[in-house]
């Protein structure tokens, strides 16, 4: 999971496919003892093939994958084993950063960046080798590693830097409840738990950057972080033709995290605050998915999928909360010869582009997407792109 910000903030699909708005928040704070205070979030691993269509989505059931749209879908998956897959996801001033890591003078080029869009967001990641798993009929269980370092330059006199690394183990049972001629509803449940490690350091630009080039972490305090809990989904469909589901992520999820002074204290497990314990918030998302029919003399086009997502519908009960179209998705995909997958949609109302292809021995995505850091749409356009290197069969 990767990203990148100029003047804003990352999704994951970014906005939150790498950190959420609750580490942009949590950046922002003192690290002392006294004032720890750290909002906890569940890793998401990165996915360029549901990135591409601006999803993941509610009624979306696309392999091993599935494990990250909703759980209710295994009740229609077909058997897929995951091998590997390297993704990399990144976010921010794509087009500038080239030339200014190419240069001799790299920090000087990124303070020039911080001075000419008034604050810079910087960060890269990547999921796996490990996302090793399965899903079949009914039952899916995997397991994720990602590893992420964010730059976060509001100012020249304000600044951040996040190193953090997380594992993810899930599994998950999808069970058809109701199926008569057409008709079927399946409900799933998801269990999830996960470690997270984090390095968090705030200063100047100018020391930040000089930690971002030194990679020199001793100094710098961390925070262990470490979950467990439950999501569940429903979807009904009609046939092959109509899908229509709901989702709760963290339906019942505790998180706990431990702050630490500095590597040596981390290593002699030696916290210098008490362990926080919070609840995620709940996270409530509901769409509608259709397969396009298509005629029997369009022998290059295997499928044409289209869906239509609201997403985190709970947000809008929060004192501060973004505008309520950013929560819209919308997406579709056309697999030519089940080999080529081309993929687009709208996310956080920014235009996503994606590509796929199916090389029999794995499989290659991408994905370049917009999305909001801001409150409302425009205020702090980023742009993001995934690439994915799957081993599933």
């Amino acid at each position: 999971m990767t990203f990148i910000e100029t003047n804003l903030r990352p999704p994951r699909g970014l906005a939150r496919k790498i950190l959420s708005l609750g580490l942009a928040s949590l950046v922002a704070l003192p690290l002392s003892a006294a004032d720890f205070n750290f909002d906890p979030y569940a890793p998401e691993p990165v996915s360029a093939k549901t990135a591409g269509m601006g999803g993941p989505f509610t009624t979306q059931i696309t392999g091993f994958d599935t494990l990250l749209t909703n759980p209710a879908g295994l009740a229609y998956v077909d058997k897929t084993w995951s091998i590997a897959r390297i993704a990399m996801h990144a976010a921010g001033p794509l087009f500038d950063l080239p030339a200014v890591l190419m240069s001799d003078d790299i920090t000087g080029g990124i303070l020039d960046l911080v001075a000419e869009n008034n604050g810079i967001y910087i960060g890269s990641g990547v999921t796996g080798p490990l996302a090793f798993g399965m899903v079949d009929r009914n039952f899916g269980a995997g397991i994720f590693s990602d590893t992420n370092l964010v730059v976060n330059i509001p100012s020249l006199t304000r600044a951040s830097i996040v190193i953090d690394n997380d594992f993810l183990l899930t599994g998950a049972y999808g069970l058809t409840v109701y199926e008569k001629e057409e008709h079927s509803l399946a409900l799933g449940l998801q269990l999830k738990g996960y470690i997270q490690n984090f390095m968090i350091q705030q200063g100047t630009a100018l020391e930040i950057m000089d930690i971002a080039t030194s990679m020199n972490p001793s100094g710098i305090p961390l925070m262990l972080s470490t979950g467990f809990g439950l999501d569940t989904g429903l979807m009904y469909r009609y046939g092959s033709l109509f899908s229509a589901a709901i989702l709760c992520r963290n339906l019942l999820t505790p998180a706990f995290t431990t702050h630490y002074a500095n590597l040596d204290d981390y290593l002699s497990a030696t916290p210098d605050a008490d362990t926080q314990s919070a609840l995620l918030p709940i996270e409530l998302s509901a769409g509608v998915g259709f397969s396009v029919p298509l005629p029997d003399r369009w022998q290059t086009v295997t499928s044409w999928n289209v869906m239509l997502d609201y997403r985190n519908a709970l947000e809008i009960l929060e004192p501060l909360y973004r505008n309520p179209i950013l929560n819209v998705g919308i997406g579709t995909e056309l697999v030519l010869l089940d080999v080529v997958s081309l993929r687009a949609g709208i996310h956080e109302t920014y235009l996503a582009t994606g590509l796929g292809l199916d090389l029999t021995f794995c499989k290659l995505d991408f994905a370049l997407y917009g999305s909001e850091l801001g409150l409302d749409p425009g205020v702090r356009p980023l742009l993001n792109m995934d690439l994915s290197l799957s081993f599933e069969y």
